[in-house]
């Protein structure tokens, strides 16, 4: 006569089972944030004239800007009293009521002058100037001269670029995209709000997909493309929670993500799928930045007196966050390092997943 299984000790058995396959399997690997140095950005480096011309890399904290390594020399170090356009070249410092404007180069040689009135825009190695009343600007060519200029009525709000392509978001909700020689190829109006302004704008390498959010009550984002001469909007949301304030817009490197900043959150759109997530991110964002290979984009934020630095894996995943108090704050990313700037000190952030 064969024994009946008791029921409850079959079902612990189970459990017991269960468990121990489960907890044999590898736990996940978790983010480390190993700080490789941290150095003095006000201190210039003995060797620093004799460093390769590549290894530049800009930076600017409060009224103090300049160049640095990846191995942490500084390279140039400088104060100016009121503003700064600055890119991996060179450099503009600026006032409100400058009748010209001086480039100089890194080594601090003056390169060019712009006898012009306006404020100075550097964008991945394009330079503009934003003309007197906010309404107008100038594409300024490599003698830093302008090639072109537009002008226009309603104040503009959001500006981007790409390699042969320019994109101006207005105060009247529009959007008019230019080439590199100044011809304007469209224009539209993602509307859809109660009262039109754009407050975010992002534009792709060759000008055929913009971004933007826009719009307050019933404020949204949109993504546009243009098929057969025509924009035409391919996806757009209503945004839960509306801002007042300008917003960072930005494609991936490989223009398959758009990253949008909205109130405490952001938004990141697969342009493939046409599919969106959010990430909470509280407090306002002040930049994005993505590794070279595509698989790290970090996020700086502020919400009160605190930065925070957030990493975003394969354009979906928040891997994890750290936060400082600090006057300023700036980050940027090369290679595969982050770089982190707060007050006066400049530091090297790997990753490592253990």
């Amino acid at each position: 006569m064969r024994k009946k299984l008791n029921p409850i000790v079959t079902a612990c058995t189970a459990v017991i089972v269960l468990y121990a396959f489960f907890a044999v399997r590898p736990l996940s690997k978790e983010i480390h944030f190993i700080t490789k140095w941290t150095t003095d950005c006000n201190k210039a480096s003995p060797d620093a004239g004799t460093r390769d011309e590549q290894e530049y890399i800009p930076f600017r904290l409060g009224q103090t800007a300049g160049y640095f390594t990846q191995d942490g020399k500084i390279l140039q170090s400088f104060t100016f009293p009121y503003k700064i356009a600055l890119s991996a070249q060179d450099y503009c410092t600026y006032g409100t009521s400058d009748s010209s404007l001086k480039l100089f180069s890194r080594q601090k040689k003056q390169v060019a002058e712009l006898k012009m009135q306006g404020f100075p825009f550097f964008h991945d190695g394009k330079k503009f100037l934003m003309l007197p009343g906010g309404v107008s600007f100038a594409f300024l060519d490599e003698n830093f001269s302008p090639k072109w200029k537009f002008e226009n009525y309603a104040p503009i709000t959001a500006f981007d670029c790409g390699q042969d392509s320019v994109a101006a978001g207005y105060a009247d909700g529009s959007i008019l995209i230019f080439d590199g020689e100044g011809t304007l190829r469209r224009q539209y109006e993602p509307g859809g709000s109660t009262f039109p302004v754009i407050l975010g704008l992002a534009v792709s390498e060759d000008g055929n997909t913009t971004a933007s959010v826009s719009g307050r009550q019933k404020q949204r984002f949109t993504l546009a493309r243009q098929e057969n001469g025509l924009t035409k909007i391919v996806f757009h949301e209503y945004l839960k929670e509306e801002t007042t304030r300008q917003v960072l817009v930005s494609f991936s490197k490989d223009e398959n993500y758009c990253y949008f900043a909205h109130k405490d959150c952001l938004g990141i759109l697969d342009c493939i799928s046409l599919k969106a997530r959010h990430i909470s991110i509280k407090g306002n964002i002040l930049s994005i930045q993505e590794t070279e290979d595509g698989k790290n984009t970090f996020v700086l934020s502020k919400n009160g007196g605190r930065y925070s630095v957030s990493v975003i894996q394969n354009h979906s995943c928040f891997c994890g966050s750290f936060d400082f108090s600090s006057e300023n704050a700036f980050i940027t990313v090369s290679g595969k390092s982050l770089f982190v700037g707060r007050d006066n000190l400049l530091s090297r952030i790997d990753l490592e997943f253990k």
